[in-house]
């Protein structure tokens, strides 16, 4: 599998309150920050996924963690997407989908 490959797919739960991505072929992603709907483009640059024109609605949902929204890169480590801000700071990690 090249490094494409073991981005493209689902990461995270379809649970409600819960975060998800899905990223496809075509460079584009949406998902949920667990409130809050999410969608833009991503493209890969060595090993790192870099995320662009990320746009998100803007709702409240008390008490859900709503890190997702904050996301700027991730990378790939085995079943696991570890999601960076902009200060390249670790903010969360999702489970690839099975």
């Amino acid at each position: 599998m090249n490094s494409m490959e073991s981005v493209i797919g689902t990461w995270g739960s379809a649970a409600p309150g819960q975060p998800q991505l899905r990223f496809v072929e075509d460079g584009r992603v949406s998902g949920t920050d667990g409130c809050n709907r999410l969608a833009g483009k991503w493209t890969l640059e060595n090993e790192v996924v870099i995320f662009q024109q990320m746009i998100s609605t803007m709702m409240y949902c008390e008490g859900v963690g709503t890190w997702l929204s904050g996301a700027a890169s991730a990378r790939v480590h085995g079943n696991a997407l570890h999601v960076y801000d902009r200060a390249r700071l670790e903010i969360g990690t999702l489970v690839r989908e099975s």
